[in-house]
Formats: C-alpha cells, sequence, structure tokens
C-alpha cells in the first residue's frame, strides 16, 4: 500500500480509505514553501496539524483539505475538496506588477490503482490567479519502494495552466509593464511544469505516526523566460508527526 503521506501539499492527493467509523488526529507540520509560485525565497512554518475522517468519506485536514472522497472502493478514489493557492505579496515583485491574494481553490480529484503499488492520479482545480478564473489541470503517476516495513512513494507528474492562471503569476500585462517599466510578457496557455515528489510514513506505534514529503518542480521554459525572474526549479517540503486517537 502507498504511504498515506502522498496526500500532503500538493494539487493531486493519496488517501486513505475512508474508516470504518469516525476518525481524529492531532500533530505538527513542519512547512517549508515558496513565497509564491515560481518565487526564489521560501518560507518555513512549524503549524498545528489536524485530521478528521469519517465513514462516508468526508475529510478535513491541514494536509488534505476540505473535501468528500465519494468512492468506497479501495482501489478508486474520486470527489471534491476546496484547497488554498499561495498568495504574492507586492513586495515580492517590481513596483507596479502587484500583489495576487491568496485564493481557495475547488478542486475535482479521481485516482485509480490499476495495481497494488501503482495509483494514476488526476485533478482539475479553479479558483486561482488574479480574477479566480484560473484553471490548473495536474496528472501523474505514483509508485513505491519497499524500506523494511515502511515504503518510499515515488511520484512523477506534471501541470498544465489556463492563460489567466499563467499570466497572473508569469505574465506582465501592458499596463503591468507600463507602470513596472519591465517588458510586457504572455505566457499564454500550456504545459507548466514537472514535479518529482518522494513521501514516506512511518508508524511508531498503534496511535503515533511520522510522514514527511518532498517535491522538485521543474517550471516549462516558457514559464522561466518571464521577465519576473521565475526560477527553473522550485522546491517544497513538509514534516508532521501525528497522534491518532
Amino acid at each position: 500500500m502507498l504511504p498515506s503521506s502522498g496526500r500532503a501539499w500538493g494539487n493531486l492527493l493519496l488517501l486513505d480509505p475512508p474508516p470504518q467509523q469516525a476518525a481524529t488526529s492531532f500533530g505538527a507540520s513542519l512547512w517549508r514553501l515558496p513565497k509564491f509560485p515560481g518565487a526564489g525565497q521560501s518560507q518555513t512554518s512549524l503549524l498545528p496539524a489536524f485530521e478528521w475522517r469519517d465513514e462516508k468519506g468526508l475529510f478535513v485536514s491541514t494536509d488534505s483539505g476540505v473535501g468528500w472522497n465519494m468512492s468506497r472502493h479501495k482501489e478508486t478514489q474520486f470527489g471534491l475538496r476546496l484547497w488554498p493557492q499561495l498568495g504574492r505579496h507586492s513586495s515580492d515583485v517590481p513596483p507596479g506588477v502587484g500583489a495576487v491574494g491568496p485564493r481557495l481553490q475547488a478542486e475535482a480529484f479521481a485516482n485509480h490503482a490499476p495495481f497494488e503499488a501503482l495509483l494514476l492520479q488526476s485533478g482539475l482545480l479553479v479558483g486561482a490567479g488574479q480574477h479566480h478564473d484560473g484553471v490548473q489541470l495536474e496528472l501523474g503517476v505514483t509508485s513505491g519502494v519497499p524500506i523494511g516495513k515502511d515504503l518510499l512513494g515515488i511520484g512523477l507528474s506534471t501541470t498544465w495552466a489556463n492563460g489567466p492562471y499563467r499570466s497572473s503569476y508569469f505574465g506582465i500585462t501592458p499596463e503591468q509593464g507600463t507602470a513596472s517599466g519591465l517588458a510586457a510578457f504572455n505566457s499564454g496557455a500550456g504545459w507548466t511544469d514537472r514535479c518529482l515528489t518522494l513521501s514516506f510514513e512511518h508508524r511508531f506505534s498503534p496511535h503515533w505516526r511520522f510522514d514527511m514529503q518532498a517535491f522538485k518542480v521543474f517550471f516549462a521554459r516558457r514559464v522561466t523566460e518571464s521577465p519576473l525572474d521565475i526560477r527553473s526549479r522550485q522546491q517544497v517540503a513538509t514534516t508532521s508527526i501525528w497522534h491518532d486517537f
């Protein structure tokens, strides 16, 4: 079975099957996240962690948002969730470009495991961007490598985004160009990045567990041509310790 820590910070989900009865977990998470999509600087935060799941597939979690896994089959997951998109402060870009506030995205997700240690994943997200009209489609595959009694999850994914999303985070409109002195840049719609993900979970006892996930994002060439100095690579990492009640 793939490590459930694969559900952590990202657009693709890896969920455990719904429990036989409602289950709650508390803990702490250390997050290292980019300041905004494509940023060279990161921010590190130590935050409380919470997760609640019930037998109907509903979930509320600091790792995976608020949603509903409608499937009753272990090998298939599909449903809806709400998930945040990082914002961008005006101080993070040249004067005149402006901020993009944090956004709450709606996501439809669908996963299927044709084999025990192979999961095909997909997620369609809407609601990000300057005018809440950004759309992202992420497709991925996750497998696992045994490490003793544990399993290291290895995932590959790619993301397509529409014009409004890419323009909000990577583009420069003519108005922004006039105000900032930067050349106008239309990034258009297209494939935005490729991502390598490593995920791991270890259970110390029936009630205590540790999980981690690390992402290495490789942005598409068109994105890195932006005058906003978008980095070609970006790292994300989360580490959590949980107590299951």
